[in-house]
């Protein structure tokens, strides 16, 4: 991996930044894409788990900035950049989500261009309604330190603990966030010392819209220049450590980002021994988000495999609830299509033997009506095997049994959280269509899923990995 941008810390040295072999990455990206276009049948055949153009990312590798107000994210996003494109203040300064691209001549958009541009790969946004489209922005800049990934700022939060979170703006913000934060590349959050963690907003989009992103989340704890003494940082770091944890749960907390950003009183070439470290963390942040194109692949790579995981488990789970239905819709088959032959056979007896027609048509009328009321008694009790096997337990179980060797033997957590991920789609769909509709899943359909993941995809994390001793 070679140079291609550099950032200067106020200590003069570079911020290194880094890039891929744009054909590699090209092979990579195509691949990937393929690979899920392929599944999309399937998904589509079964109503799965994945959602239509769920594969398409942005135009570019993306980076989301979310966070309180005032917490320094427009400011980050000056600095980036290397020119102010963002107003900063410590009252809210923008409600918009604001996508910042590199380009030959500065331009600004409003919301139903961006949307509506085909390339930008925003299109989607307008499931979340008129309000959002009209607040988000494009803003097309040159001169900035960036070619080759995007920004997105994004409003600040402010409510308390007991504000409603999903209705105050007008669109379902938790999901719009969750939505950029899926297709993002980098994720900061970022958090500032009057209110480390305190509001209810920021925590409840870490946990319901930032879950199962770790491995892109970088969590920032800015402006830590403005604490006069040591025991009001120790405060407010306590104050979000234990905020944090009532969100996350672990027992080890993710790392967090202590860091400022330059300002005429601390902008020295030599800072003092106290914002030294500080400096040196958001170079670390900064060369995080100048890694988003190199994280582009293993984002996508990994979206891939998540994404078969996912059908994966649907198809083998929904073709295990459609075996045991079957089993009993037939075992009902044949007890009615037995009890017609019984009957017919004693009616077809009675007349050939020339016993009397009133005791043969008897027999034939108790045939029918002994074997409609078993129809009608069976589909009753179909109905009941029908809804028990939707419920949560026998869909649950029902994993348990197909997945023992993985819970159980092998302690596969990544499967389990998968398996809780899909679990209400894969209510939801069967209760949608019925037992009896859903289709069957072939052996060749789930043998393409098993070759992506034991084949394709570890393929494709060598192609992507960089060069180290153990590699094939």
């Amino acid at each position: 991996e070679k140079a291609d941008a550099m950032l200067y810390s106020n200590e003069g040295g570079p911020i290194t930044t880094t890039s891929i072999d744009p054909n590699l990455q090209t092979q990579v990206l195509e691949k990937c894409t393929d690979l899920h276009s392929s599944i999309m049948p399937l998904n589509d055949k079964i109503r799965g788990p994945l959602a239509q153009n769920s594969n398409q990312g942005t135009a570019l590798p993306l980076v989301f900035l979310v966070g309180n107000h005032s917490s320094g994210k427009s400011s980050f996003v000056n600095y980036v950049m290397g020119r102010n494109i963002q107003v900063a203040g410590v009252a809210p300064t923008d409600d918009t989500f604001t996508v910042i691209l590199p380009g030959p001549e500065d331009t600004d958009q409003d919301g139903p261009a961006l949307v509506g541009d085909p390339d930008l790969g925003f299109s989607s946004l307008r499931q979340f309604g008129p309000t959002l489209i009209h607040h988000t922005q494009l803003k097309v800049r040159k001169d900035i330190r960036n070619s080759n990934f995007m920004l997105v700022d994004s409003p600040g939060m402010i409510d308390s603990p007991q504000q409603a979170v999903t209705t105050d703006r007008g669109y379902d913000f938790q999901n719009v966030v969750k939505w950029f934060a899926e297709r993002a590349d980098v994720v900061l959050l970022f958090f500032d010392p009057d209110k480390p963690g305190t509001t209810g907003e920021t925590l409840n989009i870490l946990l319901h819209s930032l879950g199962g992103m770790d491995h892109k989340l970088l969590i920032v704890l800015n402006k830590a220049d403005q604490f006069k003494k040591i025991h009001d940082f120790a405060r407010a770091y306590g104050s979000l450590c234990w905020n944090l944890s009532k969100v996350i749960p672990r027992k080890d907390l993710p790392r967090i980002f202590t860091m400022c950003l330059p300002t005429s009183s601390n902008d020295t070439e030599t800072p003092p021994a106290g914002l030294a470290d500080l400096h040196q963390t958001r170079n670390d942040v900064v060369a995080e988000v100048m890694k988003a194109p190199k994280r582009r692949i293993d984002n996508v790579i990994t979206h891939l495999s998540d994404s078969v995981h996912q059908l994966y488990l649907h198809a083998t789970l929904q073709n295990q609830i459609r075996k045991q239905f079957r089993r009993r819709l037939w075992e009902h088959r044949i007890q009615e299509g037995m009890s017609l032959f019984a009957g017919t056979s004693l009616t077809s007896l009675g007349v050939y033997s020339e016993i009397p027609l009133h005791f043969t048509g008897g027999v034939l009328s108790a045939t029918i009506l002994g074997v409609g009321g078993l129809m009608w008694y069976n589909s009753l009790q179909l109905k009941a095997v029908e809804r028990n096997l939707m419920t949560t337990e026998e869909l649950s179980a029902a994993f348990q049994r197909e997945f023992s060797r993985e819970v159980l033997n092998d302690a596969d957590e990544y499967v389990a959280s998968v398996w809780q991920r899909i679990k209400g789609p894969l209510q939801l769909s069967l209760e949608a269509r019925g037992l009896q509709q859903i289709p069957q899943v072939s052996t060749n359909e789930l043998n393409n899923l098993k070759n992506i993941l034991d084949e394709e995809i570890p393929a494709l994390r060598r192609l992507a990995s960089p060069t180290h001793y153990g590699k094939r």
